[in-house]
């Protein structure tokens, strides 16, 4: 028998229960107006593993000896991950442009790069950051180049380690781009080697820590949205303490520092937008 949940109804008592598990969880903030979507997130789950109490739900996902891949996997199911290559067009004109020139002279005499994307999604940011990197044909292979790409889903993570991409996906890789970095395999594009071995991919919570240190650019986009004031201000001091001096960290077009830091210096370039860490 088939479990049918559509006309369960999220009491207060519980709607306040689980948007406290989760931004305690993730840092994600359920605000009043998200109780439908929220209602809708825990539906789905409670079909998916035939539950039929949110009550119930919450004493197993809070289970930290058997619900807590539950609990990753409700977290996963709030958050939208949408991106694609080169997303944002004039930020990554601007890494090309000025950032990657720039740390290039100024790190000539240690010759690594390290960068992060956090909230990388499938991969696409991560790969568009190498293939940016790699458009300098003046690196040479004595550069050490690593960029770190972390998600809180495990499931994204998975089909960003693949690499391959349908048409649709890659349509916004220029065609140079294309013949260069990827090779196309039964009507997908899969990421060459090359830009592959340039990108690690790591399982990352941003409300903990991962050790990050003297990082040259973080790129964390269309993340903060999903967070409060607070805990907004508590991730950009963890992007400030990871980024080197004069590290850049860039966000969404709609997210700021505004109010929160000026411990960072506002670069506007030719339509891209970046931060650079100060003293």
């Amino acid at each position: 028998m088939v479990l049918n949940v559509s006309s369960m109804i999220l009491t207060d008592d519980e709607f306040r229960l689980f948007s406290q598990l989760i931004y305690d969880e993730s840092g994600i903030a359920i605000r009043d107006t998200k109780r439908d979507f929220l209602q809708a997130r825990l539906q789905k789950r409670l079909q998916a593993i035939q539950m039929g109490s949110y009550y119930r739900y919450y004493k197993f996902v809070t289970d930290k000896t058997q619900g807590r891949r539950e609990l990753m996997d409700l977290v996963d199911s709030l958050t939208i991950n949408e991106t694609s290559f080169f997303r944002n067009r004039p930020q990554f004109d601007l890494l090309t442009s000025l950032v990657i020139p720039e740390l290039k002279r100024r790190k000539a005499g240690n010759l690594k790069l390290r960068f992060w994307s956090a909230g990388c999604s499938k991969g696409q940011e991560a790969y568009s950051i190498a293939m940016s990197i790699l458009s300098h044909r003046e690196f040479s292979n004595a550069w050490d180049i690593k960029i770190v790409a972390s998600d809180i889903s495990l499931r994204v993570l998975e089909n960003a380690q693949r690499g391959a991409y349908s048409p649709f996906e890659a349509e916004t890789v220029s065609p140079p781009y294309l013949h260069a970095y990827f090779e196309k395999i039964d009507g997908h594009y899969h990421v060459k080697p090359q830009v592959k071995k340039l990108v690690v991919f790591d399982y990352h919570n941003l409300k903990h820590e991962n050790g990050l240190k003297g990082l040259d650019g973080i790129f964390c986009r269309n993340v903060m949205i999903y967070f409060d004031r607070e805990e907004q201000k508590r991730l950009i001091d963890k992007f400030y303490t990871s980024l080197a001096d004069g590290g850049y960290l860039f966000l969404g077009h709609s997210e700021s520092l505004q109010g929160i830091t000026d411990k960072f210096k506002f670069i506007y370039h030719d339509k891209g937008a970046v931060y650079q860490k100060t003293g």
